[in-house]
């Protein structure tokens, strides 16, 4: 739990200068070591290729993701012509290697270093919403599957007794999911009214509560989505990055399904019916 704290901790110091201080390619580049470093790690850990370059064209295609769908306006041209090549490698890597790089092992490519980079890439986009607005709302996703991870932990280990998804996570209870809820209700409740008086943050309270509720539902479905790969692979955590806490999807899991929520909700829905 120290090391949990400690890691924690650190990371945060270093995520807010990264959103608010440092200028966006450099949290675009981190964002895309995360996503090559978590395609590889989860290529390893379900065994799909070893030493093969089929792994180090998807986690060059994982890097790139993010730098193409960097900013609220970007055009679809630049994610559009990497995964135009990523299929042209991975394709040929079949044709030239087909007992090795099967049809499965291609899918689980595509997940790994096209999927969930352009998923993990939202919070490049909600944070470039134009005059400054992403800035005071960016961290809605992450506080809400924050607070909704920590409730979960503490309710589910004062009441709670059914268990919510025993095969992939025993140690979650339904009492815990629901605590969750009602935190990620809470927080967004919290960080609107916070937002007004000290930030003059634009956001009613209502569509933020919904918002709580449902991001803290999809955060969990994301956290128990990637358990459900660890668990058919037969691992803990997908790897070491983080100290106590795992590897990069054991770490942004949950908001690989929040952040892309926000933004279709608040930033992209509000376009198509303008």
């Amino acid at each position: 739990m120290r090391t949990r704290v400690i890691t924690a901790v650190v990371a945060i110091g270093l995520f807010i200068p990264l959103l608010f201080v440092w200028p966006p390619v450099v949290l675009t580049a981190v964002m895309g070591v995360f996503c090559a470093v978590g395609t590889w790690e989860l290529l390893y850990a379900v065994k799909a290729v070893d030493k093969h370059i089929f792994l180090y064209i998807s986690c060059a295609a994982a890097f790139c993701v993010p730098f193409s769908l960097c900013s609220e306006s970007a055009a679809a041209f630049p994610f559009l012509a990497i995964m135009f090549a990523y299929m042209v490698a991975a394709f040929a890597c079949g044709v030239f290697d087909h007992r090795r790089i099967t049809h499965a092992v291609m899918a689980k490519g595509f997940l790994a270093a096209i999927i969930f980079p352009a998923l993990f890439a939202s919070v490049l986009r909600i944070l470039t919403v134009p005059d400054g607005a992403g800035r005071s709302i960016v961290l809605m996703p992450w506080v809400t599957v924050w607070v909704c991870d920590s409730a979960a932990l503490f309710v589910g280990r004062a009441i709670g007794k059914r268990k919510l998804a025993p095969y992939v996570s025993p140690k979650k209870t339904v009492a815990g999911g629901v605590g969750g809820l009602i935190g990620g209700v809470v927080a967004m409740i919290a960080y609107v009214l916070i937002g007004r008086h000290f930030f003059e943050l634009q956001f009613d309270l209502l569509p933020a509560a919904i918002y709580g509720l449902f991001g803290a539902a999809v955060g969990q479905l994301g956290d128990l989505s990637l358990s459900v790969i660890k668990r058919e692979a037969g691992i803990k955590d997908y790897g070491k990055l983080f100290p106590g806490h795992g590897g990069v999807w054991d770490r942004f899991d949950s908001i690989l399904f929040a952040s892309p929520l926000f933004e279709l909700v608040f930033i992209q829905l509000p376009k198509v019916i303008k």
